[in-house]
C-alpha cells in the first residue's frame, strides 16, 4: 500500500497503486545487492606476492632455501625486477656459506648463478644491496661479501653513500667493503678524498682506509692530495698513510704532531702512534694529559701496546678525571695489562686508597675502580699485600660505611666473597 489522493471525496486515503510493491521489492533487492558487494570487496584478503614470500623467509625466517624458489618467480612476475635479483644473490650466497645448499645438493647450481649474478650487478641492484645492508639482517656478511667480489664497479656506490652520509650505522661494513676490495678501489678512493664537497671527517676516513690497504701504488696520490689541502688533520693523517705504505721519513712529522696547537693534527698523531716502529713514550706519556679525550684515549691504547711502567701515575689520573667513558675504559684496560705484565706493582693498594680516601663524585668512576680491582692479577696483588696495610678491611669498611650506589655496592661485595675464599 502507498499514499494516494482521493479526489472525489476531496480527502487523503490509502490507496493501492499499481506496480507499487513490485517496485519496492526491486528496490529492497538493488539494497542487498548491494550491500554484498561492498562487504565483499572489504573482505577479500590482499594477494601477498612471490617477492613479499621470498623476502620474509630469506631475511626474517631465516629459510633461504624455500626464499630461493619465490624470488625465482618473482624475478619472472615482477616489472621491476631490481629487488628479486638484489634478493636472489643474496639467498644464493647465504645458502652457499651456510652449508644448506650443499646439504640439498644444489650447491653447484646456486654457485654458478650466483657468481653470474655477481657479475651481471648494475647499479641499481648494487644499492638495493646496499639499502638491505642498512637494515641489518641475519645476511649481512652475505651482501657485504657480494659486493667484495664485485670489486671496483661497486666502490662509487659505496663512497656516495659515505659522502652523503646515508645509512650512518653501517659506514663500518662500507670501510670494511672498501678495504676488502683494496687496489682496485684506490682512484676512486683518493677521488673522493680530493673532492671539495667531501666532508673533512669522510675525507679522513678515506685517507685511512688506503693507509690500511698498503698499496704503495698510492703514495703518488696522496702526495698530491697533501699539497693541494689546507687541512692540517688530514695532512697529518696523509703522513700516516704515507708511513704505512713505506715512507719512515714521516715518522718524525707524526711524532712532532702531539704537541701541535691544532687539535686535529694531536687527533691524527695520537691515533698514528699505535703504528709507529719507535715508540717515543716519553712524549705520549705527556699526551695523556691532553686536553682532547681522543687524543687521550688513542695514547692510552697505544701505550698498551707499548707499554712503560712511568704511564701508570697519568693512567690511573684518568680514572677521575673529566675523561670520557670510553678514555676511562681505555686507561682500565692498559692498566690492567701493566699489572699482568708485571709493570705496575702496588696498583691494588693505589686504587684502594683513591676509592677509599678521596671524594669521587661520579659512581661509574667507582664501579670501574672496583671492576679493575676483580681481576685476579689485583686480587692477588690484595692478597699478598702486607698485612699491617689490611687491603680487605679498608675495603670493608668502605662498604658498609661510605657506599650508597647498589651498582657498586654488589661489585664491592663480589669483590668481598673473592677476598675471603
Amino acid at each position: 500500500m502507498t499514499h494516494g489522493r482521493d479526489t472525489h471525496h476531496g480527502r487523503v486515503s490509502l490507496i493501492e497503486i499499481p506496480g507499487g510493491k513490485e517496485k519496492r521489492n526491486m528496490k529492497k533487492t538493488l539494497m542487498i545487492l548491494l550491500l554484498i558487494g561492498v562487504v565483499s570487496i572489504g573482505c577479500q584478503e590482499q594477494v601477498i606476492t612471490q617477492l613479499e614470500v621470498g623476502r620474509s623467509k630469506l631475511l626474517d625466517a631465516g629459510l633461504t632455501l624455500e626464499a630461493v624458489g619465490h624470488l625465482e618467480r618473482a624475478e619472472q612476475e615482477e616489472q621491476n625486477k631490481v629487488e628479486p635479483r638484489a634478493l636472489l644473490v643474496i639467498a644464493y650466497s647465504n645458502a652457499l656459506s651456510s652449508g644448506a645448499a650443499r646439504v640439498h645438493k644444489v650447491d653447484a647450481r646456486y654457485k654458478t648463478e650466483r657468481d653470474r649474478r655477481v657479475g651481471e650487478l648494475g647499479e641499481f641492484e648494487m644499492k638495493k644491496i646496499l639499502q638491505i645492508l642498512d637494515e641489518r639482517h641475519r645476511i649481512q656478511k652475505d651482501a657485504m661479501q657480494i659486493l667484495v667480489d664485485k670489486g671496483a664497479p661497486a666502490v662509487p656506490f659505496i663512497l656516495e653513500d659515505l659522502v652523503k652520509n646515508r645509512y650512518r650505522h653501517v659506514h663500518g661494513d662500507f670501510i670494511h667493503i672498501l678495504q676488502e676490495i683494496g687496489s682496485p678501489g684506490i682512484n676512486d678512493i683518493l677521488a673522493a678524498a680530493g673532492d671539495s664537497n667531501t666532508p673533512s671527517a669522510v675525507k679522513i676516513q678515506l685517507v685511512r682506509i688506503v693507509g690500511d690497504i698498503g698499496d704503495t701504488s698510492a703514495s703518488t696520490g696522496l702526495k698530491t692530495l697533501q699539497n693541494s689541502t689546507t687541512n692540517e688533520g688530514l695532512k697529518m693523517e696523509i703522513n700516516t698513510a704515507l708511513y704505512l705504505l713505506g715512507d719512515e721519513a714521516s715518522e718524525e712529522k707524526i711524532i712532532e704532531g702531539l704537541t701541535d696547537s691544532n687539535v686535529d693534527v694531536r687527533r691524527a698523531a695520537a691515533k698514528s702512534m699505535i703504528f709507529l716502529k719507535e715508540h717515543p713514550t716519553t712524549k705520549m706519556i705527556d699526551a695523556l694529559e691532553d686536553s682532547d679525550d681522543a687524543v687521550r684515549t688513542d695514547i692510552a691504547i697505544a701505550l698498551r701496546e707499548y707499554p712503560d711502567a712511568g704511564a701508570v701515575d697519568n693512567l690511573v689520573a684518568i680514572l677521575t678525571n673529566g675523561s670520557g667513558p670510553e678514555t676511562k675504559q681505555a686507561a682500565v684496560d692498559t692498566l690492567n695489562h701493566y699489572a699482568e705484565k708485571g709493570l705496575a706493582d702496588g696498583l691494588a693498594a693505589r686504587l684502594i686508597q683513591l676509592l677509599t680516601d678521596t671524594e669521587i663524585i661520579d659512581h661509574e668512576d667507582r664501579l670501574r675502580i672496583v671492576q679493575l680491582l676483580k681481576k685476579p692479577t689485583l686480587i692477588k696483588q690484595v692478597e699478598e699485600a702486607d698485612q699491617y696495610d689490611n687491603l680487605p678491611h679498608k675495603i670493608y669498611l668502605f662498604y658498609e660505611e661510605k657506599e650508597t650506589n647498589d651498582m657498586v655496592r654488589d661489585e664491592l661485595n663480589q669483590l668481598l666473597l673473592v677476598l675471603e675464599e
